[in-house]
């Protein structure tokens, strides 16, 4: 899980490396400009990755269709003009530009403009819509090219961008993303926020009025799903996809019938799990094992959520 990192004043292995992470590419130096200085740190895990990419110089890159995977890109300074599918976006740290799979783009970065990249596989993206809307993608997903960084939504999604790259940089054994269970939820809720954030062609089928036959029913099958399995790597898209409905049907019919939301009763579950083997522990039983073994990665928000649900701390109930 440790992070590649290259470093390098040299134009065509700067272009080779890049691709490398990326795609083949053209990368042309700006008028004036007679090379680069790269720095790239790149991490992966799964269908995700985050890339911090930086030229110093202004550069034009080229890239044919990327195929295989989105691209959302953060200006963390400077500007960048980006060309894509038609349309032009004036990229900076307010407005990011997504590239989607279908078409070439033509980008022309400023000097002083470093970028965070969120990487996302297209299947990766297909099957997390799918959960969304409880039925097959059946046809290819467009984002809009510019995305407005401000809005409550976005600024939410980017420190999950964020905390990716910090765990995605630590050494094996140092992460919390070192937990199958905690890294496969994340890659989810990160690709699904994207998706409920920023507009694509399936934003529309995603905000229809979610309704069921029987919400009674379909409640009781999910809590009783999410009961038995609540210590696997469980997410709300996964018992969605289970049923066969629609996350968002799935959230409408807990608010109907229980006032609260299934990602809410799930970790009230695992709470109730967590305390139970907190309670039988033996000597030598850490807390945040405990808590990592079912699904919380936010140690510090899972110790408040605890305290709340019990009137103590896990520490305390450990220890008696």
């Amino acid at each position: 899980m440790a992070a590649t990192t290259v470093r390098t004043d040299d134009i065509e292995r700067a272009r080779t490396e890049v691709g490398r992470v990326f795609c083949p590419h053209r990368l042309t130096p700006q008028p004036g400009v007679r090379s680069v200085r790269l720095r790239m740190t790149a991490r992966r895990s799964g269908g995700v990755g985050v890339v911090d990419l930086d030229y110093a110089q202004a550069v034009r890159i080229q890239p044919a269709a990327l195929e295989t995977f989105y691209l959302v890109q953060i200006p963390r300074g400077g500007r960048a003009e980006v060309r894509h599918a038609g349309r032009t976006v004036s990229s900076t740290p307010e407005i990011a530009s997504v590239l989607s799979p279908y078409d070439a783009s033509d980008m022309h970065w400023s000097e002083a403009s470093p970028h965070r990249i969120f990487y996302a596989d297209r299947q990766t993206v297909d099957r997390e819509l799918a959960r969304l809307l409880g039925r097959p993608v059946d046809g290819q997903v467009h984002f809009d090219l510019g995305m407005t960084m401000s809005t409550p939504a976005a600024v939410a999604w980017a420190r999950g961008v964020d905390f990716l790259a910090e765990e995605l940089s630590q050494p094996k054994g140092a992460s919390l993303l070192d937990h199958p269970q905690v890294v496969a939820r994340f890659e989810q809720a990160l690709v699904g926020k994207l998706l409920l954030t920023h507009r694509h062609t399936y934003t529309d089928l995603l905000a229809e009025p979610a309704r069921h036959p029987a919400p009674g029913r379909l409640v009781r099958r999910a809590c009783a799903l999410m009961t038995e399995h609540h210590g696997e790597a469980l997410t709300v898209g996964d018992v969605a996809e289970a049923l066969r409905v629609s996350v968002r049907t799935l959230q409408d019919c807990f608010r109907r019938e229980l006032q609260t939301t299934p990602m809410a009763y799930l970790r009230a579950r695992r709470l109730d799990a967590v305390h139970a083997a907190l309670r039988a522990a033996g000597p030598g039983t850490s807390v945040t094992t405990v808590a990592l073994d079912h699904g919380f990665a936010h140690l510090s928000r899972f110790a408040g959520e605890y305290r709340s649900r019990f009137g103590e701390s896990p520490s305390t109930t450990l220890r008696r």
